[in-house]
């Protein structure tokens, strides 16, 4: 089996010192390397696939009580009003084991070890919480660490990533259910066109909905596609569908943000909702009960979910579980004013 670099194998490559191939690998502010011998250090570092703690490999891991909360830089997250919730319960939860949380992000692209934040890079973290997204490249390199994973709203493609996601397939089917029990017959599902993995699933507990209430199921019909995840794309495509002839009496969207944009185009073309449009979310943020009219929607325990999540993480952590799992959050229907039967609304 070939042996795993050393600091030494690197140094002698980029021809400089095992002093400056650990400043670099660092990131160390104290000392001031060109850019050039940083550039060098790094490629070598990559051909190599040397790791900084792979000289330490057989030494006890200093427990440090941090773990780490990754964000992509460009996505947002720490500002949504769903996952400021997830993050809320997963702080609670690590104060109240006694851990440290950290925070970081990472660039919408990963290239290599170099791209991950200093807090993974120099082990300062025993554990790592990855919100939303995650690069089965970027998953490896962090295995590679030794350093535990738990996704948290994804589904990583890389095996043995412990995750805790949301019970997508039951909430659609909780909204197809709804809507059917009203009485409505034609409906549809509002989703973007490149639709993450929970998003589908979301779709696919609608449709089974139809299954269980006797009704076809036609995507050309009973899908309607947007350009993004968002209130402004929703409202755009809704604006143009509801001038349409065909009848739309109830439509699911793929979160609040979305059904919010659905209320405003409805408004705009002059159908009332709920009387002509029963109009469902999901996520229940804050905002669904603040629109007009407070909006009927999928909810899940957010806190709940970053409180689940840390203590997976912890369980893997202190070794207290090691076993691969995933975790699904319970979802409910929150029934307010925006869904009633057809034509019965004020």
């Amino acid at each position: 089996m070939k042996p795993r670099p050393t600091i030494r194998d690197v140094a002698q490559r980029a021809s400089v010192s095992t002093a400056t191939v650990s400043f670099v690998l660092n990131d160390n502010p104290n000392e001031i390397i060109s850019e050039q011998v940083k550039q060098r250090v790094w490629a070598v570092a990559r051909a190599l696939n040397y790791h900084p703690s792979a000289a330490a490999s057989g030494l006890k891991r200093r427990h440090s009580r941090n773990v780490a909360l990754i964000f992509y830089k460009a996505d947002g997250a720490i500002a949504n009003p769903f996952y400021s919730f997830v993050v809320q319960g997963a702080i609670k939860e690590a104060i109240e084991k006694n851990y440290n949380l950290l925070f970081s992000y990472i660039e919408s692209t990963y290239t290599g070890f170099a791209d991950l934040p200093k807090i993974i890079r120099e082990k300062n973290a025993e554990g790592v919480l990855f919100m939303r997204h995650t690069y089965p490249k970027m998953i490896k390199d962090i295995q590679s660490l030794g350093v535990p994973i738990v996704a948290v709203d994804n589904m990583p493609r890389v095996k043995g990533i412990n995750s805790t996601q949301i019970d997508n397939q039951h909430g659609g089917g909780l909204a197809a259910d709804h809507l059917f029990q009203l009485g409505h017959r034609q409906i549809a599902f509002l989703t973007p066109k490149s639709a993450p993995p929970s998003i589908r699933e979301r779709l696919t507990g609608f449709r089974l909905g139809f299954e269980r209430h006797g009704q076809p199921f036609n995507a050309k019909t009973n899908i309607i596609q947007c350009e993004a995840f968002s209130f402004e794309s929703a409202y755009e495509t809704l604006r143009v569908e509801l001038t349409k002839k065909r009848v739309l009496t109830g439509i699911f969207c793929a979160n609040d943000e979305m059904a919010a944009g659905v209320l405003r185009a409805a408004r705009e073309v002059g159908r009332r909702v709920p009387a002509d449009l029963s109009v469902i979310g999901f996520d229940d943020i804050t905002m669904s009960n603040y629109v007009d009219p407070p909006l009927t929607t999928v909810g899940v325990v957010k806190e709940h979910m970053g409180r689940r999540a840390m203590t997976r993480l912890l369980e893997l952590v202190e070794a207290t579980d090691t076993e691969v799992k995933t975790e699904l959050i319970p979802v409910e229907l929150v029934i307010r004013s925006s869904t009633c039967k057809p034509g019965k609304g004020p």
